[in-house]
């Protein structure tokens, strides 16, 4: 018989920032704030599925911590992403951090018109393989949930059983730099195109408390718009950002670490995410148990008014 009173997390799509979702189930789990369902977009999608295999904070940044210093790591870096007077130095941050340096010279955009993209089918399975083992998401140990987008019909797909490894990497193809997964009809790519936060899937999971966890950017209302490119890509962030602000209405209480300073492509900062992870779920450790309790007696009285006594 199932739960009667369910608590799920919505882990966030945000790059580099999502390493915070690390500390945050670390805190989560030294305050006894237990939960049954996890969902996940994106970065989002690649920490919870990692939790989901032991659900041990300390396994997880582990195996995060040996994969940002391993070799496979370092392959996502294609040639055409080094700056000329670099030939020969070494490559520190990989591919997301020579991305986000290049994308407004418009290197990304002239390869995306003849490849597409960057980065192989193979290294990036190879990557997903460090982390995530080859088992079915019904082994997991807890229900877990990773939400793409289909590139086809434009809708979101929520992804609960089959492959991890496979489930993962298509949350985490992010459009133009790795390549979509192909899965039955879909053809999908990253998640936090259609879903940043994935609350929404959690709540239809069953959760009758959701905890949203967003590490994505904030607005920088200083940026100069000088090319038509800086435009398009800001356009698209507000697209966003109104959308999620949206579905995040959906959630009982939203965790925001403070990453000031780190950009979605700072992967080499993972101590510092973990702290801002830690630091932000501690402080509202508090308030999370104190609006469980709320929701469980709000349940239980709705329950007991179903069956009122003769």
């Amino acid at each position: 018989m199932g739960k009667w009173f369910k608590i799920g997390v919505a882990l966030g799509g945000g790059g580099a920032r999502g390493l915070a979702h690390l500390g945050v189930l670390c805190a989560l789990e030294r305050e006894k704030v237990s939960f049954d369902l996890l969902a996940g977009t994106s970065m989002g999608a690649l920490v919870g599925g990692v939790y989901a295999l032991t659900l041990r904070c300390d396994f997880a940044v582990e195996r995060f911590r040996r994969y940002l210093e391993s070799k496979e790591f370092q392959k996502t870096n294609p040639d055409f992403l080094r700056e000329p007077d670099q030939e020969t130095k070494p490559t520190l941050k990989g591919i997301f951090h020579r991305f986000s340096a290049f994308i407004k010279k418009g290197v990304f955009y002239s390869q995306s018109l003849t490849r597409k993209a960057p980065i192989s089918e193979e290294d990036f399975i190879q990557n997903i393989s460090f982390l995530l083992d080859p088992v079915e998401m019904e082994k997991t140990q807890i229900p877990l949930a990773v939400v793409a987008l289909d590139l086809k019909t434009g809708e979101e797909v929520v992804l609960q059983e089959g492959a991890l490894q496979k489930a993962v990497s298509a949350s985490c193809a992010i459009p133009g730099i790795l390549p979509p997964v192909i899965l039955g009809d879909w053809v999908l790519v990253d998640g936090g195109w259609i879903d940043r936060v994935p609350v929404g899937p959690l709540r239809r999971m069953g959760a009758d408390f959701a905890i949203a966890v967003d590490v994505a950017e904030g607005f920088n209302e200083s940026l100069d718009f000088e090319t038509g490119l800086d435009i398009v890509l800001r356009t698209n962030d507000i697209t966003q950002h109104s959308l999620s602000q949206v579905q995040l209405r959906e959630a009982d209480i939203i965790i925001r670490p403070d990453l000031s300073g780190i950009r979605w492509s700072d992967f080499h900062r993972l101590e510092d995410c973990l702290k801002a992870g830690e630091d932000a779920a501690t402080e509202k450790a508090g308030e999370i148990r104190s609006l469980i309790r709320r929701r469980k007696m709000k349940k239980a009285l709705s329950f007991r008014s179903c069956f009122p006594s003769s």
